[in-house]
């Protein structure tokens, strides 16, 4: 049915795949090659880099383009990149960079996206619970960012995602000694308040591990320490639990919950902590609809693609 070219630019790492669609809704994935956001210095530079790459396609060779950004799309044609120096601006057209189609939407849209694909079809379950067919579907994931979408069934044409910048709305402290942390971590960022962004990703659970211990390790060595159990773990657990339950709330995920994100899919020791579900489940008014919904952990670290694809296919 055609070709798609799907672009999954993150903080850390920018994704091209080419997929290959049938008239059955079917996606393949062939080729892959993986760059660095933080090397390049603007979205023509990233090109470049894919041109001088081991990709053996061009972007003018693909039917349509899917570029799915970590940042919010403005009107369809702009997105500032969040945590690079760079932006892509679709507004005076697409076709001054060769692309015969090509659509912006947000990374966690096409994380949403991609819980219709086979992206999926390996996720660890967390809370097994059947799935409402008819429910709406929520992803969230730490990372570079703190991202969330969903998907809304919008019968009888589908469904629609609904992309959110909540890493970025008031983190939920609760107890005095967490309300601590938040007076911490606000006076060491220079931030007006405390969010997502800055308590459950890498930087994050940096400064946390500092709060907790006085040890300023790098993400990648927290986590071999919270391998081991300890304070830090079930701090983050339950911060975790605490953004899952209140999106999951936002949005009625009856149609499940599915937790992305870099952190979680390399420690998956976080979901499994038994203060993970507690957390989740721990509400005196909606602890009966929590109870009714599904929770995953997709640690396909290609989802994005496929959702991008998805969204492709869709638009081809």
């Amino acid at each position: 049915m055609g070709r798609v070219l799907a672009v999954d630019i993150g903080g850390t790492n920018s994704r091209f795949a080419a997929f290959d669609t049938d008239s059955d809704g079917h996606i393949t994935m062939n080729e892959t090659v993986w760059l660095s956001s933080k090397e390049a210095k603007s979205f023509e530079h990233l090109l470049d880099m894919l041109a001088h790459s081991d990709f053996p396609y061009s972007p003018q060779e693909f039917d349509i383009v899917v570029l799915a950004l970590a940042g919010p799309v403005i009107r369809g044609v702009y997105c500032n990149v969040t945590n690079v120096d760079w932006d892509v601006d679709f507004s005076e057209g697409y076709e001054k960079y060769g692309f015969k189609k090509a659509i912006l939407i947000n990374d966690f849209a096409a994380q949403a996206y991609a819980c219709r694909t086979s992206a999926v079809d390996g996720c660890k379950v967390i809370h097994d619970v059947d799935i409402s067919p008819t429910g709406a579907v929520g992803v969230i994931g730490a990372g570079t960012g703190l991202g969330h979408c969903a998907l809304v069934p919008v019968p009888p044409a589908g469904f629609v995602s609904v992309p959110s910048e909540a890493g970025h709305i008031s983190f939920p402290f609760q107890t005095h000694a967490e309300l601590d942390f938040c007076g911490f971590v606000k006076e060491l960022r220079g931030i007006s308040y405390c969010y997502g962004d800055e308590v459950l990703t890498g930087r994050g659970l940096n400064v946390l591990h500092y709060y907790l211990t006085g040890e300023d390790i790098s993400p990648q060595d927290i986590s071999k320490e919270m391998a081991k159990g300890g304070r830090t773990l079930e701090w983050y657990a339950k911060f975790t639990a605490r953004c899952c339950r209140n999106y999951a709330l936002s949005i009625c995920a009856t149609g499940g919950l599915y937790i992305s994100g870099g952190i979680i899919a390399k420690n998956p020791f976080v979901v499994d902590h038994p203060l993970f579900m507690k957390e989740f489940l721990d509400s005196s008014s909606m602890h009966d609809l929590l109870k009714r919904i599904p929770v995953f952990l997709n640690d396909n670290q290609e989802s994005g693609l496929y959702g991008a694809a998805f969204c492709g296919l869709l638009n081809i």
